[in-house]
């Protein structure tokens, strides 16, 4: 449970992402197949590059969107820690800043020389 004035907890969706991101391809071919077709009528090799466009116009639209939202989730989780983290050090009153463990757990010191 969250406290009444802390943010919302983050949620990422990989299905919401993948439904974003291929619906920007999809609307990029729907956009691309008229005017393919127009093209290909007038010239077959025209519509040919048109059509290798429109892909590669599909990859960095798929690209761009699922970027974006990994992104904007990534500051947000970092932005939660970072808001959990200051809440919690403002109510630790610990003298010592958090410093390494001077010896290791992951160790075998049973080998050591």
């Amino acid at each position: 449970m969250t406290s009444p004035g802390a943010p919302p907890p983050v949620r990422f969706s990989f299905a919401k992402l993948v439904l974003f991101s291929l619906g920007a391809g999809v609307v990029v071919l729907v956009v691309a197949v008229p005017v393919i077709l127009l093209i290909a009528a007038w010239s077959p090799v025209a519509g040919l590059i048109v059509a290798l466009a429109a892909v590669v116009a599909m990859i960095a639209a798929i690209g761009t969107v699922s970027t974006r939202m990994v992104a904007t989730a990534e500051r947000e989780i970092l932005a939660a820690r970072a808001t959990e983290s200051a809440t919690k050090s403002a109510t630790t009153t610990d003298t010592e800043p958090d410093r390494p463990d001077p010896h290791p757990t992951d160790r075998n010191r049973s080998t050591d020389g």
